[in-house]
């Protein structure tokens, strides 16, 4: 999806044109436009001027080589093996080294936890527990006490060679489940209108609320109609839940036309719904 902000949508472009993705490195591993695509999505949400809530976030990347570093460490091999092949522990090994990289001038524990909630999410993964337990997680890692804070898994593998690399994982597991069928993407209110428009619906936001009308032209024997359908605007980044976007296209007698709702959102970046159901525990994540 399109960036709201304008100047939020420049500066990725320009970032992604001058640093490029690493070659042969895909899905579920995280590239550089993947992080790009989080540290920006960050920006761009908590700089929405249609939420509620609105803040300023300094953007910048601060080093390159640094986030080239943390994203190496999903590959790294000895004597021709790969180090980490469990997608849990490879997904620990780029969490902590972004927290700890400091690539960004802003914004560096918040980018390390959504891009971790994001890679998890391509693995099959999803969060189990409190939001809270990943926000103590990223200032564990972030102030080296990882020790202190989690005492019972450092124990289990402080004399590992990479014992913070094993409690993150050892962690996350207990903190994630694998995903079932009763699952459901959610998309933003951006995708879905810029979907429905492209399916012939006009779609406008006014007084807290999004309209969609949808004219079907008359036929043989049919009268014009016209279709109208209102719900609840919370602001262009922010989540629509599946059933509501079920409601919209059915009102718009659209659904049908999609073999299922799946289908209707494949392909959407779930950045913005990761943020929103974290909003807490990423804003206090801002760097100081």
């Amino acid at each position: 999806m399109a960036f709201v902000n304008t100047d939020i949508e420049k500066e990725y472009n320009r970032l992604t044109d001058l640093y490029p993705n690493v070659p042969g490195q895909t899905h579920p591993l995280l590239n550089m436009s993947d992080v790009l695509r989080a540290y920006f999505s960050l920006a761009d949400y908590f700089s929405d001027p249609t939420s509620e809530a609105v803040e300023t976030m300094l953007v910048g990347l601060r080093s390159a080589d640094l986030l080239y570093s943390a994203l190496s460490r999903q590959t790294v091999s000895f004597d021709g093996k790969t180090k980490y092949t469990n997608p849990i522990d490879i997904c620990s090994t780029l969490f902590f080294g972004m927290v700890k990289n400091h690539s960004f001038s802003d914004g560096n524990k918040r980018t390390a936890l959504l891009s971790l909630l994001y890679q998890l999410n391509l693995y099959g993964y999803y969060p189990s527990c409190s939001v809270n337990n990943y926000e103590k997680l990223v200032v564990a890692v972030a102030a080296n006490k990882l020790p202190d804070t989690f005492r019972d898994a450092w124990k289990k593998f402080k004399k590992t060679d990479d014992p913070e690399i094993q409690a993150i994982s050892f962690l996350l597991r207990k903190m994630t489940k694998r995903k079932d069928h009763s699952y459901h993407l959610k998309i933003t209110a951006k995708d879905l209108v810029q979907s429905l428009e492209n399916n012939g619906v006009q779609c406008y936001a006014e007084n807290g609320k999004l309209h969609f009308q949808r004219i079907i032209p008359s036929g043989f024997f049919k009268k014009e109609r016209r279709l109208n359908y209102t719900m609840v605007f919370g602001g262009w980044t922010r989540s629509v839940g599946a059933q509501t976007a079920r409601d919209v296209l059915t009102s718009m007698e659209l659904y049908d036309q999609f073999p299922d709702y799946q289908s209707f959102i494949d392909g959407q970046e779930p950045y913005y719904s990761l943020i929103q159901d974290f909003e807490g525990p990423l804003r206090r994540l801002k760097d100081e």
